[in-house]
């Protein structure tokens, strides 16, 4: 039992990763101390443990909300993602199904601290381990969209948020960017589904009328 407590309190000190020089440093400047992924190799059986503690330091300091970029203090070496990301980046290598992890983290790294890097990083972890969870899904999908700039990513993903339990009108949002892109035979394809499963649903009337109004400008711009 003392060994097992003893082996647990070695592991979390490495996972706090206290790097004497780095808080000592006079151009640290007072910045948390990036944790790094070779700790993960010294959870000694405790991965569960270590993730709990990794994502309740985590919670401590989601109120620092950044806008429009990294706040100093959240920035890491690299200049490029955030104290957070690396934080709950291990946090959920060590536990791939602590769900409120993969369903709160990835979105708070994106919004609340403006690291859209490290969480495009985090929402592709989250929905490889939970593939079929249409809130995830879903966010990933907002995240591809609007911070990536990945709309076809985007369209993949809210595609499969809506054949997972999402609203409906989520398909009429994949069959959009799937149009924009000039990506026909998909969107038909969501259309059909539709079609097919929800024939008198209000949303399927109105892909069919996007697809439609696509089509006819794309053939006008054509003549013109």
């Amino acid at each position: 039992m003392f060994k097992t407590v003893l082996v647990f309190f070695i592991s979390i000190i490495l996972t706090i990763n206290l790097n004497i020089e780095n808080l000592t440093s006079s151009v640290n400047g007072g910045r948390l101390v990036c944790i790094s992924e070779i700790t993960k190799y010294f959870s000694f059986g405790n991965k569960s443990q270590i993730s709990d503690a990794l994502w309740l330091r985590f919670v401590q300091e989601i109120d620092a909300y950044n806008e429009g970029k990294i706040a100093t203090p959240h920035l890491c070496p690299d200049n490029t993602t955030s104290w957070h990301f690396h934080i709950l980046n291990l946090a959920m290598e060590l536990d791939e199904k602590f769900y409120e992890m993969a369903a709160i983290g990835p979105l708070t790294v994106s919004i609340t601290i403006n690291d859209s890097v490290g969480a495009s990083k985090l929402f592709d972890k989250a929905v490889e381990n939970f593939p079929n969870d249409w809130k995830i899904l879903y966010q990933a999908a907002y995240h591809a969209q609007i911070e990536e700039k990945k709309l076809e990513k985007a369209a993949d993903l809210f595609n499969r948020a809506g054949k997972n339990g999402a609203p409906r009108w989520v398909f009429s949002l994949s069959g959009g960017i799937y149009n924009e892109l000039g990506m026909k035979a998909l969107a038909n394809g969501i259309y059909l589904f539709l079609i097919n499963n929800f024939p008198n649903d209000p949303n399927t009337k109105r892909l069919k009328d996007k697809i439609d109004k696509k089509v006819k400008n794309f053939y006008i711009k054509k003549i013109e």
